[in-house]
């Protein structure tokens, strides 16, 4: 009697055990309404094989005229502006690339000064003159002073645009212009058409300026403030003049200055010091 419940007891369990592999060698089907992620408060969604997507393409419109306000928008606001080889797409809206016109002149600005300072202002074109008397447009995007990128794009670069930004940029922003391709005369020239007197000036560009001095010395046309300064300060406040008799006569700026007894010379502040002729040394 007991052998047969034994037996029945190891039936039973080698039924219960077939039953268990059973279940886990067979697939089931997922309950998506169950959630597989811990967090609460992201979508758990699971789709099922009969799932069925929607996608929603916002249709491009071709414009039939490129303004220049939309011009101002690439020029100025590049970062809202989706570019591929044929045009430019701004708020759902194409504008083809053949259709972009240049900046119109009329809307460019005089680079001419007041009282002395030249202001270069972001979001605003300007216009100069070249070499040859042809016009040309520059723009002032952040602190720099370039070729608007609409004309770039249409492969409309231009050597004289190109220095002329950089020759505006570099005395606005950093109170040197280290290039060779404007002479010392040119950028005089340059500077007096655009109404600045010798003497002290500034140049802004963006949020960036520069105190500068115009010069007709040896130490080049632009001379920044603070170099000046450093220079008259020599001139009035060291031994410099020791080895010049007194009495001595020095031409600055084309003005006649007489050594005194105390070697030292009477050049009013703003004089062009750099402009300078030095009579023969008394040792």
């Amino acid at each position: 009697m007991q052998t047969k419940n034994l037996l029945v007891s190891r039936q039973k369990l080698r039924q219960e055990w077939n039953r268990d592999i059973l279940n886990l060698l067979t697939p089931r089907k997922p309950n998506k309404s169950v959630s597989t992620f811990q967090n609460p408060g992201r979508d758990s969604y699971i789709p099922s094989e009969n799932s069925v997507y929607e996608i929603y393409v916002r249709k491009t419109v071709v414009s039939e005229k490129f303004p220049q306000a939309i011009v101002d928008i690439i020029n100025f606001d590049l970062g809202s502006v989706v570019e591929d080889e044929t045009g430019f797409t701004i708020d759902g809206v194409k504008y083809l690339r053949k259709d972009m016109p240049s900046v119109s002149l009329d809307r460019c600005n005089e680079i001419r000064a007041e009282n002395n300072e030249i202001v270069f202002e972001r979001g605003k074109y300007y216009k100069f003159q070249d070499r040859e008397g042809k016009y040309h447009v520059l723009d002032c995007r952040g602190n720099s002073v370039s070729q608007p990128y609409s004309e770039q794009t249409m492969k409309r670069q231009n050597e004289e645009s190109f220095q002329m930004g950089k020759f505006w940029g570099c005395i606005g922003c950093e109170g040197v212009y280290g290039s060779k391709y404007y002479s010392d005369e040119e950028q005089r020239k340059i500077l007096k058409e655009a109404g600045i007197q010798e003497g002290f000036f500034s140049v802004q560009v963006g949020d960036k300026r520069q105190e500068l001095f115009l010069s007709n010395g040896a130490a080049g046309a632009v001379v920044p403030k603070r170099r000046y300064d450093g220079t008259y300060n020599m001139f009035m406040n060291t031994n410099i003049l020791d080895d010049y008799a007194v009495g001595s006569v020095f031409v600055i700026g084309g003005k006649e200055y007489i050594l005194d007894e105390h070697k030292k010379l009477d050049i009013p502040y703003g004089a062009d010091i750099y402009d300078i002729k030095f009579p023969m040394r008394e040792k």
